[in-house]
């Protein structure tokens, strides 16, 4: 990892340690080596999670990649055989909420090690963190841990006090301060009525040491058009919009079998697309597998 982006900084593709035969996608689609983020990245930032899982030989990156003045959320997977890298698949988050935190620092129990007897087999872990979008269709959220935090290309949509939430008032009512909630109160708040599934959930990476779960999803919104029903408030019917689907490669800390962080890394895609990589049902069950 530390090779390919010292690469990406470099402008000089020829530095990064690829197999003679690799697939290299942005965004869901064919990128040649070189191009896309490398065109413009100038720097990687102080943000950066690190993880790895050597049984599958992948290892994953999500932090800033700066561009210029500006920079950008980037999720990043390579594939490695024989100290070679075989498959580079890379999400780049621009999208933000105006005015929204932008978290300074990834939470330290990202890199802490968790003890042997207390670690999660694999098939527990895809378990877990597949929980994770069930919760959200069914507004059922027992999964999360009372310190659970959500970010999202950075920004802290969890346990916010700074955030007010990107949602709809009831006239004539006090909007709830939906981004002080937890992960687990704002899933029962029905915050995300609007997600209608999440049918392609692949389940990439298992670090087994920081017991981390990292995968590529399709999240489908906004074609159902449901309404909010907030409890204790009202229902906030949404202006109607485009249907939708976020690329979203998401981060979960799973320790004890609660969700306890989620670093998502997400962009817009058209409704009905996928990943860019086939077989996307298959490789949640291959993870399965590998989990035996």
């Amino acid at each position: 990892m530390d090779a390919y982006l010292a690469a990406m900084m470099a402008h000089a593709p020829r530095n990064a340690p690829m197999a003679a035969a690799y697939r290299v996608t942005e965004s869901a689609r064919e990128t040649p080596l070189g191009e896309g983020v490398w065109k413009a990245a100038t720097g990687i930032g102080s943000y950066r999670i690190d993880f790895a899982d050597p049984a599958s030989g992948t290892v994953g990156f999500i932090g800033d990649v700066r561009e210029g003045a500006g920079g950008v959320t980037v999720a990043l997977r390579l594939r490695v055989k024989d100290r070679r890298i075989t498959e580079v698949e890379t999400i780049v988050g621009r999208a933000r909420v105006p005015g929204t935190r932008i978290v300074g620092a990834p939470r330290a129990s990202l890199t802490r090690i968790v003890p042997k007897k207390e670690r999660l087999s694999r098939d527990r872990m895809i378990a877990t963190a597949n929980a994770n979008f069930d919760a959200i269709l069914s507004a059922q959220g027992g999964i999360y841990a009372d310190d659970c935090q959500r970010v999202e290309n950075r920004m802290a949509m969890s346990s916010n006090p700074d955030l007010d939430y990107p949602i709809g008032t009831i006239p004539g009512k006090p909007k709830p301060h939906f981004g002080s909630m937890g992960c687990r109160q704002q899933i029962e708040a029905h915050l995300f009525d609007q997600l209608d599934d999440v049918p392609l959930r692949r389940f990439l990476l298992l670090d087994e040491e920081r017991q981390l779960v990292f995968g590529v999803y399709m999240m489908r919104w906004y074609r159902q058009g449901r309404c909010n029903q907030i409890p204790d408030y009202g229902e906030i019917c949404p202006p109607k919009r485009e249907p939708i689907a976020l690329l979203n490669a998401e981060l979960f800390g799973v320790a004890g079998g609660k969700i306890h962080e989620i670093e998502a890394v997400f962009s817009f895609a058209p409704y009905e697309s996928d990943s860019g990589w086939t077989g996307d049902l298959r490789d949640s069950k291959a993870a399965g597998r590998r989990s035996r």
